[in-house]
């Protein structure tokens, strides 16, 4: 039977720690969602003059177009942790191999799946794995359901993503030394049955509230749907009876998923000082477009002439005044204000490159080739979440086994190999290193294209073809076929050709 919820207990209430996480990532989000989310943030992002009139406000933010530069830092570094697939080893059972095809019970591919939670946690810094399962199978005659049970009746754990701002509060304590979820607090839309029309659905808020349950070792778990009335402002919260509504596992089944980490299920986004940067851009840009308008008009001024003179402007009219010292002119912006503007929109893009870059460089000074690729796959930001993402995908990888009865749940890869992302600094070395015979001509082409310096078309093979076929420009001190010598006065076979 369903149960009111007393408006003291609100469960819908977010906890202080989720709200706070939810603010500080909300201009990061905004950004992300564009020009369309931050004209419709309005002053919140984009301040009113003092004597700017409500029409003229709107005029200059509907003008306003966003630079986006976090938007695209954040696709960019994405698409580099993606670059290549997540690796399943050898080690993870054939039966999550094959549920890795479709891991939400939603159609989606571990990559995509994976790809989708990145994407949203380093917006704010930190998500959450859920493994969730519906209720697991009966054996035969009330016996322990084994393996081929969970295979016959189509039963499967599955993970689900939750967003920073639908987990709206969690509870944990220490246990033995380690901080150990003792309660969350899941905010989900479900679609039902809209009872005013059997060809239609309805989206249904709803709330989960799964509770650690140490004395039995496993997991309560209650839900919670909004309704209209019942004599509550915005409605109330009742309590939904469910059938066996409780999970197997001595522990929560969530796994955060740390980005940028500064305590226990807390994170702050890792883009926050770009976003500080781009919404400035915002404001000045904004300003700069404004001010170059009201340039581009030069104002008449004229000096003698009567008020009540009707003045008509244009090339086939004649101006006539009575009054000898009467002139007519026009006032022009000097531009000065306009290029200044423009210095500080330059500067700022220039700011915002070098913030998002900062995330790709490699954190240690060594200069050896094979010490800048460890650097750039190990110490840099974007490979310690590449490898936090690894680390929580095994982890649900783990859940999901110990769900199913599979044992260990095996060991994942995620791409850290960021070359294309190498410093400018490693570029020259390599460079200075080719030409100086301390690396071969094929291990520079080699790092070259990692480093997205050559394009993937680049082909080594057809190179030296080009390279050992062309023909040496006129005085040059290159022979045939020595073309793939960086440096032709180092060759040695330079040392018996003929004096020029």
């Amino acid at each position: 039977m369903s149960e009111l919820i007393a408006t003291n207990n609100d469960v819908s209430q977010k906890s202080k720690i989720q709200e706070q996480m939810t603010q500080i990532s909300q201009p990061v989000r905004d950004l992300v969602g564009g020009t369309v989310v931050m004209r419709r943030r309005r002053e919140q992002y984009l301040p009113k003059e003092p004597l700017e009139t409500a029409a003229n406000y709107d005029r200059r933010l509907r003008s306003s177009v966003l630079f986006n530069a976090t938007g695209k830092t954040v696709e960019d570094l994405t698409g580099r942790v993606f670059s290549k697939p997540v690796q399943l080893e050898e080690d993870v059972p054939e039966q999550l191999v094959e549920w890795s095809e479709n891991i939400d019970n939603a159609e989606s591919h571990i990559n995509v799946f994976a790809r989708n939670v990145f994407y949203d946690s380093i917006q704010t810094g930190i998500g959450y794995i859920f493994v969730d399962a519906p209720p697991p199978p009966q054996g035969r005659e009330g016996a322990t359901a084994t393996l081929a049970d969970y295979q016959s009746t189509g039963w499967r754990p599955y993970l689900k993503y939750i967003a920073v701002e639908d987990l709206i509060g969690f509870k944990s304590q220490s246990i033995n030394g380690k901080e150990v979820l003792t309660q969350i607090r899941i905010r989900e839309t479900v679609a039902e049955q809209d009872p005013q029309n059997v060809f239609l659905e309805k989206d249904v808020t709803q709330i989960r509230v799964i509770t650690l349950n140490l004395a039995v070792g496993n997991c309560s778990v209650e839900v919670y749907q909004q309704v209209a009335g019942n004599g509550n402002k915005d409605g109330g919260w009742i309590k939904v009876a469910e059938k066996d509504a409780t999970i197997s596992l001595p522990y929560i089944p969530l796994v955060p998923v740390y980005l940028n980490r500064v305590g226990f299920m807390q994170a702050v986004p890792p883009l926050h000082k770009l976003a500080e940067i781009n919404i400035k851009h915002w404001q000045s840009s904004s300003d700069q477009s404004n001010i170059v308008h009201v340039a581009r008009v030069p104002i008449l001024f004229g000096a003698g002439v009567s008020t009540d003179d009707q003045i008509l402007v244009g090339p086939h009219n004649i101006i006539r005044a009575n009054n000898p010292d009467a002139k007519l002119q026009y006032v022009e912006h000097s531009g000065a204000a306009v290029k200044a503007g423009q210095d500080e929109l330059d500067d700022l893009v220039e700011q915002m490159q070098a913030m998002g870059l900062q995330l790709l460089i490699n954190r240690t000074g060594k200069t050896a080739t094979g010490e800048m690729r460890d650097e750039i796959k190990e110490t840099s930001p974007l490979a310690m979440m590449a490898t936090a993402l690894q680390d929580s995908l095994e982890a649900a990888f783990e859940i999901m086994a110990e769900f199913a009865g599979l044992g260990d749940g095996g060991s994942l890869v995620v791409n850290k190999d960021f070359g294309g992302f190498g410093s400018i600094a490693d570029i020259q070395y390599l460079t200075q290193a080719a030409i100086a015979g301390k690396i071969s001509l094929e291990t520079y082409w080699f790092e070259m294209r990692r480093r997205d310096v050559l394009s993937d078309s680049f082909d080594p093979e057809v190179e030296k073809t080009r390279l050992d076929n062309a023909v040496p420009e006129l005085g040059a001190n290159v022979p045939p076929g020595r073309g793939m010598n960086l440096n032709p006065e180092s060759d040695p076979s330079q040392e018996n050709m003929p004096p020029e």
